[in-house]
């Protein structure tokens, strides 16, 4: 993801965890309010070429609520729209892009280690990381509170039954395949990504702070020159389910997220349209733009945000993603 930010900003570490797993390529913008810190923004790195502004990361670190879906209204100033639960707190609406990006010295050295750091993983591995390099820490004039980062190497399950079995084993939001598919279209693959390590909330901090001052001191005691330090963690809760159904040779096709959440943004572009939709009992946003479609919706019981994501254009109609959905509303 690219996005501006002032000196000093905080920087959820478990978004910023989400944010760096998944190839942006396949996947829209949902921004999602943390489970540790709810008025934080999803840190937004590297801006891949070729994509539209719009067009990053998923962050998937998201906080759990107990709340019913049950209005929504659109601002008429604005073209955004708003999803209320019943207590009329906002869990799900439309936002303008982010237009900025991080400066390329900047960029580019987070991602070198980035790419050092999963290069160390094998796959289901979560890691922390400190890199010893004063303008990332203190001078770049951009993020300089969020010192210790972290990387997951995720693992794809091509069987749905292992899919399945390793979401239950993390307690990961349920996502299963939609019952209704339109024609030639399958599951491919499925992936859930970890919770780790955070900087709020007590007992989070408490972590947290442990960590961090496991990896400052062996940064400060060495002598080498190295300024990557890295410690491998345990994990065993996921915070989000990923499904991909192919479609032909394309085995991402459609991408299917399922995050525990309270609240969720959608970026919308200027030539994207909008508009609120009814799925079964419960309202959802329709997303369109340049042939390629997309609709979000919180399910209040679980405490679950789902989005269903058309990544080939002219794939399916918009009815045929209505009632993909609609098939995945558990009465």
């Amino acid at each position: 993801m690219a996005g501006g930010r002032t000196m000093g900003n905080l920087v959820d570490p478990i978004e910023e965890l989400r944010q760096h797993s998944v190839p942006d390529d396949h996947f829209r913008d949902v921004e999602f309010v943390s489970r540790v810190s709810q008025d934080i923004e999803d840190h937004q790195h590297k801006r891949r070429s070729g994509l539209r502004s719009f067009k990053r990361k998923t962050v998937m670190s998201i906080m759990v609520s107990s709340i019913l879906l049950a209005s929504f209204t659109a601002y008429a100033a604005t073209g955004h729209i708003q999803i209320f639960n019943s207590k009329g707190e906002i869990v799900l609406k439309t936002t303008d892009p982010s237009s900025s990006a991080l400066p390329a010295k900047l960029s580019n050295l987070l991602e070198e280690y980035r790419t050092r750091v999963l290069s160390k993983l094998k796959p289901g591995e979560l890691a922390a990381y400190y890199i010893k390099d004063d303008y990332i820490n203190k001078g770049n004039g951009y993020d300089t509170v969020n010192s210790i980062k972290f990387g997951y190497q995720p693992i794809a399950y091509r069987s749905y039954e292992d899919f399945q079995k390793e979401r239950v084993r993390t307690s990961a939001p349920i996502l299963e395949v939609p019952g209704y598919l339109p024609k030639g279209m399958k599951f491919a693959y499925g992936q859930v990504f970890p919770f780790g390590p955070a900087r709020f909330g007590e007992e989070d901090r408490v972590e947290y702070d442990a960590l961090k001052q496991r990896l400052m001191n062996q940064a400060e005691s060495s002598s080498s020159g190295e300024k990557l330090f890295v410690e491998k963690l345990n994990w065993s809760k996921a915070f989000n389910s990923f499904l991909y159904l192919s479609h032909g040779n394309n085995s991402t096709a459609v991408t299917i997220t399922a995050g525990y959440g309270q609240k969720a943004s959608l970026p919308k572009s200027p030539d994207a349209t909008s508009e609120k939709i009814r799925l079964k009992h419960v309202e959802a946003i329709y997303l369109h733009e340049n042939g390629e479609d997309w609709i979000s919706w919180y399910d209040g019981n679980r405490s679950i945000v789902y989005t269903i994501m058309v990544n080939v254009k002219g794939l399916m109609t918009k009815n045929d993603l209505k009632a993909m959905a609609e098939s995945m509303i558990i009465d």
